[in-house]
């Protein structure tokens, strides 16, 4: 598809793309994958992603509801700034919960489209690369989002799109599903 035929072109607007889901789920390789996508498009694109958010501001942020949610909205925050000088913006953050999420909705209305992640419990835990389903088992984390019982993942309830990245669904299906998607929904 050409960029001069694109929606953006043509509303001059940006969009938001927000990858939502739990730890491991692949909210980063698929928001990866779409940036390389808008690039080829000659867009300007910005990723925020939650690990790299906290790292970067070193702001001490811990796991109860009201410092979760304080977090997605100094991400929604970010995203103002960074939604105001490019074409895209790319958010990987859990973001578990939909009050949350409707409330970040309401900021950006129908420039935000949600992506959820999803994969079952055996699923993350085979590809726990950061070991935290691994230290929750052991009761090193007992606030682990999604997993440990006081730290829920809400399944958000109108998500644009769902990718289900469970150990049986091959990653094709899921790229040419976000692919498709990203073509129709925002080009």
């Amino acid at each position: 598809m050409s960029l001069k035929h694109s929606k953006i072109q043509k509303n001059k607007m940006s969009k938001i793309i927000w990858f939502t889901g739990m730890s491991g789920s692949g909210k980063s390789y698929y928001s990866d994958y779409i940036k390389e996508i808008l690039k080829k498009e000659n867009l300007k694109v910005n990723v925020i992603d939650g690990d790299v958010i906290r790292d970067k501001y070193k702001i001490p942020v811990g796991f109860s509801f009201n410092e979760i949610c304080q977090n997605n909205k100094n991400i929604a925050n970010i995203c103002k700034e960074e939604y105001k000088n490019s074409d895209i913006t790319i958010v990987s953050v859990i973001t578990p919960y939909e009050s949350i999420r409707k409330e970040i909705k309401k900021i950006f209305k129908n420039d935000l489209f949600y992506i959820y992640v999803y994969a079952d419990i055996e699923s993350l835990k085979k590809r726990d690369t950061k070991g935290l389903y691994r230290k929750a088992d052991i009761g090193l984390i007992d606030d682990m989002i999604g997993y440990s019982e006081k730290s829920l993942y809400e399944e958000p309830e109108n998500a644009d799109l769902k990718l289900n990245t469970s150990s049986n669904i091959q990653p094709k299906q899921n790229i040419e599903l976000l692919s498709n998607f990203i073509y129709s929904k925002i080009l």
